[in-house]
């Protein structure tokens, strides 16, 4: 467990950084590849800014919607806790990210530059789909070092003993699974699978390619969405919250099936975003009209 390290002026906390070196690969990557899809490099940056904006934002909305269930439990004391603590209290409900809230939230970025400059989504869908496990590979990297997303008790072979945490007493208590770093290295395989699909088939004429677009980004949800499943009942964090038997993660899992089909299936696409479109276009002409 390394949460920061010192860099002279202050202490670094190591996830932002983890997560920013596999992001920062990941564009890179994107880069190299995107000529073959016919994509501007500038889309590409510009495009994964917008993501990186969305992702931010639903990483911390989803953490807060979290937190919404205990707030209202102990509402008086979070109350008094917000007078005495103001900045403590803000912390309490955006100090962590979820990824699923993030993932949400970078694709609809992604989808409100395409829309809006008129960018072939399923183009970009198809480039940054194998990107995707990479970066959050890294994060759960991040999450290790940081000792949050942690595993549940466990004494077997690879059975990791976080230092004492001042922040987290029940985190150094007992020897843990080391889910964190099982789940960056599933990521780490699908990464390489969906990169390798993408390259074979960016390698054929666009007419001639097999792999419908925007199907790679729904191999990955559905490769995601059972690994997190089953992954989540290896977890000893209470902090992720539950509905029911099921924990929010699982939850949401579920909620995406459909999301995953829509993607695989590869029918009336294509008229979702012709219509999104049309409506871009629509607004746009409103508001030139008001002018």
């Amino acid at each position: 467990m390394l949460p920061s390290i010192n860099i002279g002026i202050m202490e670094l906390p190591l996830y932002g950084p983890m997560f920013l070196i596999g992001f920062i690969i990941a564009i890179v990557i994107a880069v190299k590849l995107g000529h073959k899809y016919g994509m501007k490099k500038d889309d590409i940056l510009t495009a994964a800014v917008y993501g990186a904006i969305g992702l931010f934002i639903g990483a911390k909305a989803f953490y807060f919607f979290t937190k919404i269930p205990s707030i209202i439990k102990h509402w008086d004391d979070f109350i008094s806790n917000m007078k005495a603590d103001f900045t403590g209290g803000l912390d309490y409900m955006f100090g962590g990210m979820v990824f699923y809230g993030g993932l949400i939230g970078f694709c609809l970025g992604v989808l409100r530059y395409c829309v809006h400059f008129k960018v072939n989504i399923w183009d970009i869908t198809d480039l940054y789909a194998p990107l995707l496990p990479l970066a959050h590979g890294f994060g759960r990297i991040g999450c290790f070092l940081a000792g949050c997303c942690y595993g549940m008790e466990y004494h077997g072979p690879l059975a990791v003993h976080f230092p004492d945490n001042g922040f987290n007493y029940e985190l150094s208590s007992v020897p843990r699974f080391p889910v964190q770093l099982l789940e960056a290295f599933l990521n780490f395989i699908c990464f390489g699978v969906l990169l390798t699909v993408l390259i074979k088939s960016a390698d054929r004429p666009k007419g001639s390619r097999k792999l419908k677009q925007g199907r790679l980004l729904g191999i990955y949800l559905t490769y995601y969405l059972i690994a997190r499943t089953f992954l989540e009942m290896l977890r000893g964090d209470s902090i992720r919250g539950s509905v029911g038997f099921l924990s929010t993660s699982q939850l949401i899992s579920i909620l995406l099936i459909p999301a995953a089909v829509f993607f695989i299936m590869a029918k009336g696409r294509k008229e979702i975003f012709s219509g999104l479109e049309t409506i871009e276009n629509g607004n746009s002409e409103v508001k030139t009209a008001k002018k």
